[in-house]
């Protein structure tokens, strides 16, 4: 049986922030009582504590891509307090890119017996002024969050005096998406979405690595695309480098024997076709025509040489 270290409530709050930790399971989780016999596994997540921000009112810059397109963020006196006073962050990342926040514990003071609303409590805004989060409860299991605009505001606003005995607040961010990389100087995007974009080259141009028009780059989760864009060369002058052909597809590279060169040969002969069946049609109509015009101007003769008149029939 597999139980992880954020599931486990009172497990959580006390082994938190501390590099040793000793507890009863079935007292400190009472749920354990009906397991069935089994061995039970606590897994810790740890990160290095010196590279997180743990200082209030700070501008943090998310990178779009490598380690710096993520990091952490503690509330002073994390895990053993915290103050009470209000801690701003905004987080900014690309204008195309989101920001995901991830709330891996949070450890206020709850709403007393007296109250109504949160004494302490933690915000989540993004630019547009949207309410991603307005809670004083506690995280049992990791809370995210993805704003729509590129720039969230994290506030931690505590009313209680001094340093009050909670953890306080931990939370994990990162930048999300790609961003769109510029098209070749013979070259345009055709489409991009959150997942993938489409890129071509201006006819006769293909990229410089596959040899072909088309290519499509797909953004992985840590805002990486598998590959790059290459300048795109002239397919001519590609063929003359390697000293062959280019294989290019129909769509890709229009033949001009086949597209232009065949079919005006074809319409050419069509009509040299259609005028010679016009002249001998012709001529054959003009050749009857002048057999006709011949028997009628015929005259018959006699023997002695003199024409015969109708009357004078024999």
């Amino acid at each position: 049986m597999k139980l992880k270290c954020y599931a486990t409530g009172a497990i959580k709050c006390r082994c938190t922030g501390v590099n040793h930790c000793n507890f009863l399971l079935l007292e400190d989780y009472p749920p354990s009582k009906s397991w069935s016999p089994g061995a039970v596994y606590i897994k810790y997540a740890c990160f290095d504590d010196t590279l997180s921000v743990h200082y209030c009112n700070r501008a943090v810059s998310i990178a779009e891509v490598g380690s710096d397109s993520e990091g952490y963020i503690r509330t002073p006196g994390y895990p053993h307090f915290y103050v009470g006073d209000v801690c701003r962050w905004r987080l900014k990342a690309n204008p195309e890119q989101k920001v995901r926040v991830t709330f891996l514990d949070v450890s206020l003071r709850s709403i007393g017996p007296f109250e109504n609303h949160c004494t302490d409590y933690v915000t989540v805004e993004d630019q547009n002024g949207n309410s991603l989060l307005h809670s004083c409860e506690q995280v049992e299991l990791p809370l995210r969050l993805t704003s729509i605009t590129n720039v969230v505001d994290v506030a931690v606003a505590a009313k209680s005096k001094g340093a009050y005995p909670k953890r306080g607040v931990l939370l994990h961010y990162k930048s999300i998406g790609c961003v769109t990389l510029r098209a070749p100087s013979n070259g345009y995007l055709v489409y991009r979405n959150e997942d993938v974009a489409h890129y071509m080259c201006n006819v006769n141009f293909v990229f410089n690595d596959t040899r072909e028009r088309a290519r499509l780059l797909w953004c992985y989760d840590d805002n990486r695309q598998k590959e790059s864009i290459q300048e795109a060369v002239s397919n001519d002058s590609t063929r003359r480098s390697t000293g062959k052909e280019t294989k290019m597809t129909a769509h890709d590279d229009p033949n001009m024997i086949v597209d232009i060169v065949i079919p005006s040969l074809l319409i050419a002969a069509l009509f040299i076709g259609n005028a010679f069946i016009v002249l001998i049609i012709y001529k054959y109509r003009k050749r009857k025509t002048d057999d006709i015009d011949d028997e009628f101007n015929t005259i018959p003769l006699n023997v002695n040489g003199n024409a015969h008149s109708a009357g004078n029939a024999v």
